[in-house]
């Protein structure tokens, strides 16, 4: 079951455990954000939190599918290595898609060695080189409750549709 997100119409209250802004206040009704328990099977929900806000915000194809394999790739990685929430924050500025995943919370209890699968070299590993690839920037930081990662994807009012 996935959790209710929410879209931001301007940039309000508290934000968990997030990086400083890179550019002005985004765009009205460009900011959205996702909060749920950092769990595996919790991952699709995120990916498709992405991709509906991205479409709601009419993001052209190619830059949507890509934004939603990085928001996999990085929900993935907290659900995975992280702690009790993850936030998926998206923001869309005229110039480029800001997608930033955080782990926040108390650490989760630790795994008995026997219930964790062993890991196939071919599945794991390659989440954050793929990441790189398709993002302009990338940027991590450790916090006292967490971590979080930006990655930024261009997108240039040109290839944005009329909204």
């Amino acid at each position: 079951m996935c959790v209710t997100a929410t879209l931001l119409a301007s940039p309000a209250g508290p934000r968990p455990a997030e990086p400083p802004p890179l550019a002005p206040t985004p765009v009205s009704g460009r900011d959205a954000l996702l909060t749920l328990p950092a769990e595996p099977a919790l991952v699709g929900c995120a990916r498709h939190f992405a991709e509906n806000v991205l479409i709601h915000w009419k993001v052209p194809s190619d830059a949507c599918d890509s934004a939603v394999l990085v928001v996999g790739e990085l929900a993935a990685n907290a659900a995975r290595h992280g702690r009790s929430r993850m936030t998926v924050r998206l923001t869309l500025t005229p110039d480029a898609l800001r997608l930033v995943v955080s782990d926040h919370g108390l650490l989760p209890r630790p795994r008995r060695p026997h219930l964790v699968p062993a890991s196939d070299p071919d599945e794991h590993g390659r989440g954050i080189a793929l990441v790189e690839t398709l993002a302009s920037r990338v940027e991590t930081r450790r916090h006292d409750n967490g971590h979080w990662v930006r990655a930024t994807l261009p997108v240039t009012p040109a290839r944005l549709m009329a909204a």
